[in-house]
């Protein structure tokens, strides 16, 4: 294919095949350049690597969430160090949504997607019960109800 060129799936225009070369992040914004993109990705993925080692005595759930956040990054740095540009194709038309055509995105932005999604989920919905029920939640309550200053 060449940059640029189609192929529709499903429909005329709700799902085609779109070769999109991208030197910026997210929706081809671009932002520091591939050293800054290459470093700042590595460096991600090293502290989700460190930081999943150091949770895996957690749920499971925040480690799937993270396993997609750490796979879409390496899946888009090795393409950016390979390449020098990331490879969209999936190229999607919501009618009447926001825009006029959604930005044309690869498998990896997808997980990286959806892992944000279910960490904020697990964030909002789970970790926030886990906290209240937590030993220190119930000593600040405590000390709260009997007026004594937290800690």
């Amino acid at each position: 294919m060449h940059v640029g060129q189609s192929i529709p799936v499903i429909g005329e225009s709700f799902f085609r095949i779109t070769y999109v070369e991208n030197d910026g992040i997210a929706f081809g914004i671009f932002f520091g350049g591939r050293a800054f993109l290459v470093i700042f990705t590595t460096m991600a993925v090293i502290f989700l690597i460190y930081y999943m080692i150091r949770m895996r005595e957690e749920p499971l759930f925040p480690q799937i969430a993270l396993s997609f956040i750490l796979g879409g990054a390496l899946g888009n740095l090795v393409c950016r160090l390979f390449r020098g540009e990331v490879v969209d194709f999936l190229d999607f038309d919501f009618p009447d949504f926001i825009m006029t055509r959604w930005p044309v995105f690869n498998f990896a932005d997808s997980c990286v997607s959806v892992g944000m999604t279910l960490l904020l989920i697990y964030l909002i919905f789970f970790d926030s019960k886990k906290k209240q029920n937590s030993p220190e939640a119930f000593n600040d309550a405590a000390a709260a109800r009997d007026g004594v200053p937290g800690s």
